[in-house]
This record gives C-alpha cells, structure tokens and sequence, in this order.
C-alpha cells in the first residue's frame, strides 16, 4: 500500500474510485447519477488540483484533492480547500480517509508555512466521517454559505 501524486494516467481510476464511493450513498439512484458527473474529474482537473491516491497492489481504492492556488480566508484563519477525498467502499472504515486527510494536511502545511488549516466542504453522508475525525465544524454565517463545513488546523512545519 502506497501513496502516491496522481497523474492525468490515473483518470479513469480515480473517477471509479470516485463513482463506486457515490453509488454506495444513501441516496436515489437518480440523485447518484446526477451528482457523479459533477464529482468525477478530467484531465484539466488533475492538472489544477494536487491529487494523491492510495493504491493497494497496484489499484487505486483512495484520492483526495486539494486546491493550492487559492488562500481562503476564514475566522479560523488562512486555508486552502480540501476538494475532494473519496475511498471504495472495499476499504472504507479500514482508516485509509483518515490517513490520506493526514497526508494532504502535512503536504499543504510544508507547501505553504502560511497557512493555518484545511477547509472541507463535505457532502451531507460524509458529515459523520469528518466528526469521527475531530474536525470541527464551522456553522453557517448566513445563509448562502455551504451547510457542512469543517475545519482541519495545520500542525507547523519545522524548518531546517
């Protein structure tokens, strides 16, 4: 079992990855098919975000995806945002999220020592996930604001 950067390559095995993870939701079967597109990534996509997958025997079963080119600016304090973090549900429950969310924080936080966290926007069925990890919940502000937020606080990078 390995981490790895993503490449344009593995496309269409992330995007499996990413559709057999929504088509175990709890949701219509029709809900499912709409969301998939609008999860799922392309070429152009994996070119903007960083993007790492854990693969298992050579088999991507985990991604996640995080955007660098923008610092957003919280009450918690500067952040970048976590995309996109998907597991097959073979190896959900097994800590896989747990520990790529780890590594996105670590590569975040040596990228840029400015920032202070991660902002996760989750999809309602991976509200508990998120709490199961201790992540905080950031409340809305108003009422335009994405309902299920989370923050995830960088821990520093020691310099050398």
């Amino acid at each position: 079992m390995t981490i790895q950067t993503a490449s344009v390559s593995d496309q269409s095995a992330i995007n499996r990855v990413i559709t057999d993870a929504v088509m175990a939701w709890p949701m219509t079967e029709r809900a499912k098919r709409l969301i998939i597109p609008v999860l799922c990534y392309n070429a152009d996509d994996l070119t903007f975000f960083q993007t790492i997958v854990w693969r298992d025997n050579h088999e991507i079963v985990a991604v996640a995806a995080w955007d660098t080119t923008s610092r957003l600016i919280l009450n918690k304090g500067r952040a970048n945002l976590l995309h996109g973090l998907f597991v097959t549900p073979t190896a959900q429950g097994s800590g896989i999220g747990q520990i790529l969310m780890a590594e996105v924080a670590k590569r975040v936080a040596q990228a840029d020592p400015l920032l202070d966290g991660l902002l996760i926007k989750a999809e309602r069925v991976s509200v508990g996930f998120f709490e199961h990890c201790g992540l905080e919940r950031i409340p809305a502000q108003v009422a335009e604001d994405y309902p299920y937020q989370f923050w995830k606080p960088l821990q520093s990078v020691p310099t050398r």
